[in-house]
């Protein structure tokens, strides 16, 4: 338990994060002219966009307390329940607010991933 209560905020400003990058560009290449830019005008506009750069502070407070947390946990529990639960995260994500699919092999993925998690986690 004391594994999910330091990865868990983790693994939500990571997920955060890529769905809110997925979301804006998404929506920025929906806007008349935004086809037309090369690509370093295109990651300009990006760079100004206030939204993309919540994502990135999110990113960003993520790696910091990633930092905190391998200096309380043992790497080979912490890594793979945050990227477990990442996984998980973003998957629900994507398919809560981009309306992405998900098959059975991807649920299937995700709850054995999750139980390896538990299994692994008990150790």
């Amino acid at each position: 338990m004391r594994v999910l209560i330091f990865v868990l905020p983790i693994a939500l400003l990571v997920a955060y994060s890529q769905i809110v990058m997925k979301w804006r560009t998404l929506s920025s290449s929906d806007t008349i002219g935004m086809q037309n830019l090369d690509f370093f005008a295109r990651m300009l506009k990006y760079l100004s966009d206030p939204v993309i750069l919540s994502a990135y502070v999110a990113a960003l407070l993520a790696s910091f307390a990633w930092l905190y947390v391998i200096t309380k946990l043992p790497l080979v529990v912490a890594f793979p329940v945050y990227i477990g639960v990442t996984f998980f995260f973003v998957i629900i994500g994507g398919w809560v607010f981009l309306s992405e699919s998900i098959n059975i092999m991807r649920l299937a993925s995700v709850l054995l991933i999750l139980t390896g998690i538990i299994i692994g986690v008990k150790n």
